[in-house]
């Protein structure tokens, strides 16, 4: 019998280092794919600076795989697609101008900092678009890929994986595949058990309760910006509805 994919959509590279080896070694009745973005599709602005509707740029992403892999919509046993939270829930207010910043964008656990007011507002723009496209997706459960039902769900990684994995908020773009590779190289446990101690909320719940109340914890306050992750649930999910 063949093997059914399970497609995991991510921005960049470093997600994959962490996670396929894993992911291949424990859940052997699935053929994991991992599709790199190398973007944000949740803030990405189409050729006319509209915001797209983002159910169609995600159903777009999958139907490009299919297409470039040759895989059908039956070949499909599930969507997993995994964002960094990147601050998207605090208030304006917390994106702040700091002229003195070394970076163009510096993060903190109460705050944005940027270098001019222009880049503020930029920024609150992405917010609230990131924020709005990562509500419909929450409440996305699975998307329609030729007339065929294919389950979907969206993770994150708070402030992002960089932050999660070696605590570092403001990691140098070309510093993270080399610290990705070095931090998986070095783990003692296991990946999964190491993103456990993340997760917002308590363990006991359901499921669907520790979804719910974990998307419920990043959209409070700035807990955003806050050290934590529900991918720990992904593994959960793909135990309880993938491999069967």
């Amino acid at each position: 019998m063949t093997k059914k994919v399970l497609l995991i959509i991510v921005e960049g590279q470093t997600e994959q280092i962490v996670l396929e080896d894993y992911l291949d070694e424990h859940f052997v009745n699935s053929t994991i794919r991992f599709d790199v973005q190398r973007e944000d599709i949740l803030t990405k602005w189409d050729a006319k600076k509209n915001i797209p509707n983002i159910k169609n740029s995600v159903a777009r992403v999958i139907h490009n795989y299919l297409e470039k892999y040759k895989f059908l919509a039956k070949d499909l046993t599930a969507v997993v697609h995994i964002t960094d939270a990147d601050g998207c829930f605090i208030a304006p207010e917390f994106v702040q101008v700091k002229s003195d910043i070394e970076q163009n964008l510096y993060y903190t656990e109460d705050a944005i900092f940027v270098k001019t007011e222009k880049r503020k507002e930029q920024i609150e723009q992405r917010n609230e678009m990131k924020a709005n496209n990562a509500k419909i997706l929450i409440a996305n459960d699975y998307f329609s890929i030729n007339r065929l039902k294919v389950p979907y769900q969206l993770f994150y990684f708070s402030t992002n994986l960089e932050h999660v994995l070696w605590n570092e908020r403001n990691e140098v773009a070309t510093e993270k595949i080399l610290k990705a590779d070095t931090f998986i190289e070095n783990l003692s446990g296991s990946i999964e058990e190491y993103l456990g101690a993340f997760l917002p909320v308590n363990p006991a719940l359901s499921y669907r309760e520790k979804m719910k109340e974990s998307w419920a914890f990043l959209m409070d306050g700035c807990n955003s910006l806050q050290r934590g992750t529900n991918v720990p649930l992904l593994f959960e999910m793909i135990k309880s509805t993938v491999q069967k």
